[in-house]
């Protein structure tokens, strides 16, 4: 698989973030490692979410030439890794310019979560990626965003890409996954279940992936991990895992 996926999308809201994180959480369950680096200068949420305390060295550093780029890595207590931007406003203005000759220096899958959007942060993750992940709702203002983005990412001659539809609720008021590849010209690689249980993660500071391994959520995760990293992947059988927790019970 790509070593550098830029996560991007077209605009705020759809969820990206949480994408990120989790995506990190399902490629660590193949045991396959990497590095989630927040480049959304203006709202870094990462730290946010996974109760990430204020760091001494962010990629404010690292783009400035304060910090090699091994020495921001937060190691997280679930076994994740990442690498913070500053909360301070004065984060906000750092040359993203810098960004692909600053990751360089990393083995890991690098995911990069993209400020929403199209502006020239967007256009620095672009260029740095080797693969482009699109995050998008299944609602016609999302696609419509998310189409835009898809066309910046292919101006750039990017043509790795792929389109994940997040918060699926697979009812009747949401575009289906052939109308979405439609609009977008670009394949749908995965569909996010819309689950409570991301919400309780969130809220307690982990990804979804290791605190509701069973959830319809993960399961999409681990999927998309697994078509990434080319491996196989078996869903649990519902109802086995009915029995076995009812036993346990």
């Amino acid at each position: 698989m790509s070593n550098i996926i830029g996560v991007v999308s077209g605009k705020g809201g759809v969820g990206k973030t949480t994408f990120s994180i989790n995506l990190a959480a399902a490629l660590k369950e193949f045991d396959q490692d990497s590095i989630i680096v927040d480049v959304d200068l203006g709202n870094p949420n990462i730290a946010l979410q996974l109760g990430i305390p204020s760091m001494p060295l962010t990629l404010q550093e690292v783009l400035a030439g304060e910090a090699r780029i091994q020495h921001s890595i937060f190691h997280h207590p679930v076994g994740l890794k990442v690498i913070p931007s500053s909360l301070s406003m004065s984060g906000a203005g750092a040359d993203l310019s810098k960004l692909k000759e600053a990751i360089k220096e990393l083995d890991e899958i690098v995911i990069l979560d993209s400020p929403p959007g199209l502006n020239e942060n967007v256009i620095s993750v672009l260029n740095a990626s080797d693969s482009v992940i699109v995050v998008t709702n299944p609602e016609i203002a999302a696609v419509t965003d998310a189409l835009k983005v898809i066309k910046l990412a292919k101006d750039l001659r990017k043509d790795n890409i792929g389109v994940v539809i997040n918060r699926v609720r697979n009812d009747a008021y949401e575009l289906n996954s052939d109308e979405v590849e439609l609009m977008c010209e670009t394949p749908i690689i995965c569909r996010i279940s819309e689950d409570p249980n991301i919400r309780k993660a969130s809220f307690e500071n982990v990804p979804v992936v290791f605190r509701n391994p069973y959830s319809h959520a993960t399961i999409d995760f681990k999927y998309l991990a697994a078509r990434l990293l080319r491996k196989e992947y078996e869903p649990p059988n519902f109802l086995s895992l009915r029995r076995i927790l009812n036993f346990r019970g």
